[in-house]
């Protein structure tokens, strides 16, 4: 191999390599405003526990206290597959540090349109059955409980 056609090849490896490690680096993608709003057991706003749901992000509002701002990871194919079409889009809540093998520990899902019924929410443990879960909050350790939420109404109802 020549020297040029050797240095185009570094410098092609070099570039895969950079945009490979700013793609790993990105920011995770947000929640569409399709999603937004306030969701409560029932569609009951009068309820607790809310989940609100805005440009913001994810904010918990329970009897056991209150989260702001959750750090998530968002998927619309990750269980569906890749062709997967329907309308649900699952965020995981990354919560307690980092698993054994360095990535973020995310021990509940949300699932926005749960079931393929708009308006529906869905909280749960992922990987329940793990041989060292997460330990939860309060808070999050009252969404997983109630487990079943619905958008509510403009009134609040």
């Amino acid at each position: 191999m020549n020297h040029s056609k050797y240095q185009a090849n570094v410098l092609s490896i070099a570039l895969l390599a950079v945009s490979v490690s700013s793609a790993t680096h990105a920011a995770d993608p947000q929640l569409p405003p399709e999603v937004y709003g306030r969701y409560a057991p029932g569609g009951d706003c009068t309820k607790q526990p809310r989940i609100i749901v805005d440009k913001a992000g994810v904010h918990l509002d329970t009897a056991a206290g209150q989260r702001a701002s959750l750090p998530i990871a968002v998927s619309f194919t990750a269980i569906g597959g890749m062709n997967y079409d329907g309308i649900q889009i699952w965020a995981w809540i990354k919560h307690g540090g980092k698993n054994r093998y360095g990535d973020d520990n995310d021990p509940v899902i949300l699932t926005f349109n749960a079931g393929e019924k708009l308006g529906a929410l869905s909280a749960e443990r992922s990987e329940p059955g793990t041989e060292r879960p997460v330990a939860l909050d309060g808070p999050l350790t009252s969404i997983v409980q109630t487990a079943s939420f619905h958008l509510c109404s403009a009134d609040g109802r």
